[in-house]
């Protein structure tokens, strides 16, 4: 993540960036403003993943 409004990586998941919403858009369809709650999201799918 290099600018505010990018995607947040973390392995190979990376939640989209909506600027219409102003926020990442979850696997849900709900959409997060917060970006560390973004990569905490993306943390958690990445490690699902990894085990499955």
């Amino acid at each position: 993540m290099t600018n505010p409004h990018d995607g947040i990586t973390v392995g190979s998941v990376t939640p989209p960036y909506s600027i219409n919403r102003r926020g990442w858009i979850a696997p849900s369809g709900d959409v997060i403003r917060n970006p560390l709650k973004a990569q905490r999201l993306a943390e958690l799918m990445n490690s699902k993943k990894v085990e499955a």
